[in-house]
């Protein structure tokens, strides 16, 4: 049996290697968001993973009935095989618009026939949030991670020992080049060579001075940041996404209040792709009778419950303190007053 051929990825060129890089941290970063939300009561034939593919990458899907046309490319002899539901990525909205420019009629296309239909009546548009724009930071996150690695690489090469020999012709070269490949091989060579042993005085092995370094180890160091950098984006990215990314870099001291000071800000994202979803099946459900629900996943409801706990605590602490400060002072009595009247019943006494 023929192994399978796993291409190399140092054979291929620059331009395919940033390619590769680009979508392998696209991948990644999809990867999350497909397991942001859990659903329940999908009919057979609709995908969670295809439905979160193509909200996040597209951003919006049509749903409507199955039309009488479809035609299964796979089991053209199983008319039990029909899907009950049909699912475009990105339909359009034409036909009567709104004031908003919003047309009342669904168009769009599968991979195995044309749907049509009309909204609220036969056919319903699911948008991934209010902007109803896909996650378009997975795209710049990604570009972003692969310029760091593509950095760290060149930083790599332009930090070996690598000195650069500068031969006199053919023939000095020649003989340089076969005594490096048995160094490299860790064989012991002997070599009778007057243009060789000119070549290393001049190169500065052998008493001379003069060498080609074209590369700089003592930059390795400068890679520290680059690490850095990678951190600051992943942390920024799954931050938009309400997960409390700690990473090994720390710019400054910071208290937990600081750390968590954008826990509300980090939410926005998540609850309103939640809240976009849970509408779009509300009236999926309402049109075709179906029962559909949607939530976060496991992941994403611990950390938000933690949050809404930490928000709960920070407002219980905030009134604690409120009601101490009124303890402390009488808001009925002007301290000024109390000591007046304090001289007052001294020179009663008096």
């Amino acid at each position: 049996m023929a192994e399978l051929f796993i291409p190399r990825f140092s054979w291929m060129k620059t331009k395919f290697q940033n390619y590769l890089r680009e979508d392998h941290y696209f991948d990644i970063l999809l990867q999350s968001d497909l397991s942001m939300f859990e659903y329940e009561g999908l009919p057979a034939g609709m995908d969670p993973v295809w439905i979160e593919k193509y909200l996040n990458i597209a951003g919006s899907i049509g749903i409507t009935r199955t039309p009488e046309t479809y035609v299964s490319e796979l089991l053209p002899d199983a008319p039990e095989y029909k899907p009950k539901y049909s699912i475009c990525p990105l339909p359009s909205r034409d036909g009567n618009v709104d004031q908003y420019g919003d047309g009342s009629h669904l168009a769009g296309s599968t991979a195995t026939v044309s749907i049509e239909g009309d909204l609220g009546v036969d056919a319903v548009i699911i948008y991934n949030r209010d902007t109803r724009l896909p996650e378009l930071d997975n795209m710049i996150d990604a570009d972003a991670l692969m310029q760091i690695d593509k950095s760290a690489a060149i930083n790599v090469i332009l930090s070996r020992i690598a000195p650069v020999f500068s031969c006199y012709n053919d023939k000095s070269k020649k003989a340089l080049d076969l005594m490096l490949d048995e160094i490299l091989e860790g064989k012991l060579k002997t070599i009778v060579s007057g243009d060789v042993k000119d070549l290393l005085k001049m190169a500065g092995l052998d008493g001379g001075t003069e060498i080609l370094e074209i590369t700089h180890p003592e930059k390795i160091q400068y890679i520290q940041y680059l690490s850095q950098y990678y951190d600051v984006i992943i942390r920024r990215h799954y931050n938009r996404r309400g997960l409390s990314v700690r990473t090994g870099t720390k710019a400054a001291q910071q208290s937990a209040d600081e750390i968590h000071g954008l826990d509300a800000v980090s939410w926005i994202i998540p609850l309103a792709k939640l809240e976009s979803r849970k509408r779009g099946f509300d009236q999926f459900n309402a049109i075709f009778g179906e029962n559909v629900s949607v939530r976060f996943s496991e992941i994403w409801q611990q950390e938000y419950d933690a949050y809404k706990l930490r928000m709960q605590e920070q407002d219980a602490a905030a009134e604690e303190a409120e009601d101490a400060a009124e303890e402390m002072s009488d808001p009925d009595q002007d301290p000024d007053d109390q000591s007046g009247g304090e001289q007052d019943a001294a020179e009663t006494e008096t």
